[in-house]
């Protein structure tokens, strides 16, 4: 298996939605339906936008022809941080056959290179408490957790 990572393609685009059907459908699973299916009209526009954008990226990780992952980021100047250029990955995820050979940190990897290269100075995330496994692997790729989401569920 050869994996080649590169940036998304237009031409990508029918698998690039099955994929990040998959993923959603992945954290519905293991959130207990807290997530709607995806709405492949909003997916599509948010792909097709980061072809032509300086602020959205998106990668994708190729075996043969195949595409088996994809990270999505957005890059925001946060005028309030020492620090500004910020880019948060809001999509991020591997095929399920495809799990645990390395694809993910591949995938992260040379996005984290792509973005030293734009000068930006830190890369976020949000992860479920629930995902465990998700959590293990960000951890692992150096990433610490920085604060706390909390959510207050209530009954009508």
């Amino acid at each position: 298996m050869s994996i080649i990572i590169r940036k998304f393609e237009e031409k990508d685009l029918a698998q690039a939605l099955d994929l990040c059907d998959e993923i959603r459908e992945y954290h519905r699973q293991i959130l207990n339906g807290y997530f709607t299916p995806i709405n492949r009209e909003f997916e599509k526009s948010a792909l097709l936008a980061t072809l032509d954008n300086d602020f959205s990226f998106a990668f994708v990780a190729v075996d043969d022809f195949n595409i088996v992952g994809i990270l999505i980021a957005d890059k925001k100047n946060a005028v309030h941080l020492e620090k500004p250029a910020v880019c948060h990955i809001g999509t991020f995820g591997v095929a399920e056959k495809y799990r645990k050979q390395g694809i993910g940190k591949k995938l992260l990897d040379e996005f984290i290179k792509f973005c030293r290269q734009q000068k930006i100075q830190e890369v976020k995330l949000s992860v479920f408490n629930d995902n465990k496994a998700a959590c293990k692997f960000y951890e692992d790729c150096g990433f610490k957790s920085q604060e706390q989401k909390m959510s207050l569920k209530l009954n009508p």
